[in-house]
């Protein structure tokens, strides 16, 4: 921790400052290597299950409305985007003109996560220093930002999407969990190149075509926003701001994996009756007798 600190500092050659900043450059990992803590699925499981709503219904704290798309009216991708303005689909045509590699890696149990690497981290940090960094004393607090949001995303379930350019260096990548009916995009994160090649756009429109293409899944999920433009913007891509989400998406059931299926989380999934027709008007009949 000295030597990360030291390193924004100029020091002598002898002095020991600039010792610990040279050892640590020396042990640093090679740029793809994943180094990241081999958590257990459970355990990523588990650390996922408050942005499915276990802590909304249960009452432990009240999250930001989550951008909800309903996808059963959607036959095919194309039906989506044919419902946009034109101005979301003249974007979209930009990100898919773009020259990228997707490569989708799964987060598995009892290894270190696929993006536990110092290229990943790169994304972090650049995604939060440009959004965060408005002025020279805001670069710490962001980057202990980019630091806490790392360390949690690397600890958590789903899969990433990872995106490389033409140099084969990644420039962003999108998080995401299947649970019950629901595809949650959960974390997403690019480097100031990354950021002006409409990756956010190409990776929204992709977690469209695979929920509307996947069995038993009903909506996609954005997540909150940290901003009303950033809310306002996925409207526009037609994600609807829906405060008492956990009532909407439906994240009843394991979590879903390519080809198998995670433990039963029963016990803190949302009740049924949250699910229930009606339900507003029948608890008021209730009431009155």
């Amino acid at each position: 921790m000295l030597a990360f600190a030291a390193i924004f500092a100029a020091h002598e050659d002898d002095s020991p400052y600039s010792k610990l900043v040279n050892e640590a450059v020396a042990v640093v990992p090679a740029e793809n290597e994943c180094v990241g803590e081999p958590v257990s699925l459970r355990d990523r499981e588990q650390g996922s299950l408050g942005a499915m709503g276990a802590g909304q219904w249960t009452g432990q704290w009240r999250t930001r409305p989550h951008a909800l798309l309903d996808v059963r009216g959607f036959a095919s991708v194309d039906d989506w985007v044919k419902s946009l303005p034109r101005g979301c689909r003249r974007t979209l045509a930009k990100a898919n003109a773009q020259d990228w590699q997707v490569i989708a890696r799964p987060i598995l149990g009892s290894r270190p996560a696929p993006h536990s690497s110092l290229a990943h981290f790169r994304c972090v940090v650049e995604h939060e220093v440009r959004l965060l960094a408005d002025t020279p004393d805001d670069f710490f607090p962001a980057m202990q930002q980019a630091i806490g949001r790392y360390t949690n995303c690397i600890a958590q379930a789903g899969e990433i999407r990872e995106y490389r350019d033409a140099d084969g260096r990644v420039i962003a990548f999108a998080q995401e969990a299947t649970k019950g009916r629901v595809i949650r995009g959960q974390w997403f994160y690019s480097t100031d190149h990354g950021a002006k090649s409409y990756v956010w756009f190409a990776s929204v429109q992709d977690l469209v075509r695979r929920a509307i293409a996947a069995e038993g899944v009903d909506f996609a999920d954005l997540g909150p926003s940290g901003t009303d433009g950033f809310s306002e913007l996925k409207a526009k891509y037609g994600f609807d701001s829906v405060a008492d989400w956990h009532t909407v998406a439906d994240y009843r059931g394991p979590f879903r994996y390519d080809g198998f299926t995670g433990d039963s989380w029963a016990e803190l999934d949302p009740p049924d009756w949250l699910f229930e027709p009606n339900l507003f008007e029948q608890m008021m009949g209730r009431v009155r007798g």
